[in-house]
């Protein structure tokens, strides 16, 4: 019952503001928190097999998971606080469809069933297991979303002021003829730019990592709470004990993990705009017509077995129903790339999904690359679909990259399509589709011989790399953690203050006295919990894969290996076969280290 009034109270807010906002977006959302599932296994006739069972739930949840995708492709869309919110509706109401689903009786006796069964089938029952287990009671869930969504908008307030008890901090109207500028991340980034005593650059970033920690407190407070709890539930110590679980990792193997990443930048974070003014941005290019460029990439896609055709969407038939799916276009059928909106993958004969591109004019601020999935791959269900979005021209080696990245990302996405959503798509799926990426990547980059970045991207890049590395340390302090944060216990908590600046130190050089302070300091500490690591963790293992898989092993089978994957391998099958044993955990972080090294 609770449910329901939550979710008939939103759709009854959301409706009285339609005729305002009329717009597809808002639809999208009308649409989404009317949508229900039919779940009803009571229409699964006796006869049918476990098999049929799987395959008619698949064709049931479909359109949820569709609808999940689609929040996060209009996303960036969301331009207003209403389509946020209202985006943000669809979401908790998806969500409890999922919990209702993940808990009904009719679903346990059908993974019960699947866990009996070969691949991938029992992989399938395996996945809705973990999924029914990281499932929250419903009034818990709605606090821990709640609390995250205060720290957020906490975080993202941009109406601060910048006043200095040391007059001589102050910049002059020369320097600080942009202070009416209300977005504090762009003022706080020229102030530490333009001011030269670093004693005061220090107290400014040090003053704006706290900026909104009076609004954050209670928050983090319950959502550290709430996880402890739901750990405790699971009969684990602590929050960070039960997710690292989920990886086969503890506690201290990701000090471990993150120990072998840690790199003395010896800049600190106040100094680093001025270190990257000193250095060299050399790397400029001759502009490329961003579809030469492609023409290029799609034509060393051509060794792993991939085409593509390039269709305008005048000519495009979207009707899969109609697509010969045994036969590949032949080059005589396809129209040259300056006239695409659509590229249809095929890969060995199988069309695997498109994607839609969009030429950004040269009006449009700022020009990036930018890629999004809008359906996901099922094989036997539907093709996949992605967008991408880019400049008319590239005019530096880091937007050459952001391209070869988002063209992996969608490959990826489309070629790893398999029988089951929930095998398939990223969100379920985070470390073989990051792994398959980066490999992809790498070898577009290697196939291109792609021009090394600037010095100054290349110091951007480990900069943002030690933040990473600390802030996970600093998510794990905080969840392994099992105290409250106010009255006496509060002392327990900031006695981490030297532990954590000791961590800071080793970063970049120089302490951070009340480094516990870092909790204030960015939302993924609310959002992903003690996942912050994970980036890291699926970055060396691609770098793994790159350094020690054998000569003999061609670019061809570590593409069918990694990205198709027909067999159903499991990620330790795969990395089995690629860089041999061992592959537990432990050993993994010893090899991280020494990669590629005659230790190895």
């Amino acid at each position: 019952m609770l449910k329901s009034i939550f979710v008939a109270t939103l759709f009854f807010n959301l409706l009285a503001t339609a005729s305002a906002v009329a717009n597809p977006l808002a639809l999208f959302v009308e649409q989404c928190l009317q949508y229900q599932p039919d779940l009803g296994q009571d229409k699964l006739v006796s006869f049918q097999s476990v098999e049929q069972q799987a395959v008619e739930f698949e064709k049931r949840t479909l359109a949820l998971n569709n609808i999940n995708d689609r929040i996060q492709y209009y996303r960036p869309f969301a331009n207003d606080s209403l389509n946020r919110q209202g985006l943000l509706w669809c979401q908790l109401h998806l969500a409890d469809e999922l919990y209702a689903l993940a808990t009904a009786a009719n679903t346990q006796r059908l993974i019960d069933q699947l866990l009996q069964l070969r691949p991938p089938y029992d992989q399938l029952g395996q996945r809705l297991v973990a999924i029914r287990e990281s499932q929250w009671e419903l009034i818990q869930k709605s606090k821990l979303h709640s609390a995250q969504a205060s720290n957020n908008q906490a975080l993202s307030q941009q109406q601060f002021t910048m006043q200095f008890n040391q007059p001589d901090c102050a910049l002059t109207n020369e320097l600080n003829a942009d202070s009416n500028n209300t977005n504090i991340e762009i003022r706080i980034a020229k102030y530490l730019l333009k001011q030269p005593n670093e004693h005061c650059r220090k107290q400014a970033w040090l003053a704006y990592q706290i900026r909104a920690k009076d609004k954050q407190a209670s928050a983090l407070a319950l959502i550290h709470r709430l996880q402890q709890q739901h750990a405790i539930a699971q009969d684990y110590d602590n929050s960070a004990q039960a997710q690292l679980s989920l990886h086969d990792l503890t506690p201290q193997l990701l000090t471990q993990f993150l120990a072998s990443q840690t790199i003395n930048l010896d800049i600190a974070p106040w100094n680093i705009a001025n270190a990257l003014s000193r250095v060299s941005n050399s790397s400029t290019i001759k502009p490329i017509a961003t579809d030469a460029f492609l023409q290029k990439i799609f034509e060393s896609l051509k060794a792993l077995d991939l085409k593509f055709e390039f269709i305008t969407v005048g000519d495009a038939r979207v009707d899969h129903s109609k697509i010969d799916k045994t036969t590949s276009p032949s080059d005589s059928q396809q129209n040259s790339l300056s006239d695409t909106q659509l590229i249809r993958v095929w890969h060995q004969q199988r069309l695997m999904g498109e994607i839609f591109t969009y030429t950004q004019d040269e009006q449009h601020n700022p020009l990036n690359v930018d890629s999004q999935l809008i359906k996901q791959t099922v094989i036997g269900h539907q093709f996949g679909q992605y967008s991408l979005n880019f400049p008319s021209q590239l005019t530096n080696v880091k937007q050459q990259q952001k391209l070869i990245n988002a063209i992996s990302r969608a490959i990826v996405s489309l070629a790893q399509g398999r029988q089951f959503y929930f095998l398939t798509n990223r969100a379920q799926n985070t470390e073989a589709h990051a792994i398959a990426t980066q490999w992809l990547a790498y070898y577009l980059e290697q196939q291109l011989n792609l021009p090394k970045l600037s010095k100054r991207h290349q110091l951007v890049a480990q900069y943002q790399q030690q933040l990473w590395v600390f802030r996970a340390k600093v998510s794990l302090a905080f969840y392994q953690y099992k105290g409250d944060f106010k009255g006496a216990q509060q002392e327990v908590w900031l006695s981490h203050n030297q532990s954590l600046s000791t961590a800071f130190e080793q970063s970049f050089g120089l302490p951070w006295p009340n480094a516990t302070d870092a909790i204030f300091s960015y939302q993924a500490i609310a959002n992903q919990s003690i996942n912050h690591y994970l980036p890291l963790w699926q970055t060396a293992l691609a770098q793994l894969i790159i350094a020690e898989t054998p000569a003999q092993i061609s670019p061809n089978e570590i593409f069918d290996l990694l990205v198709v994957n027909e067999t159903h391998l499991t990620l330790n099958d795969q990395l089995e076969r690629l860089i041999g044993l061992p592959i537990d955990p432990h050993s993994l972080i010893r090899r991280f280290k020494h990669a590629g090294t005659t230790q190895e």
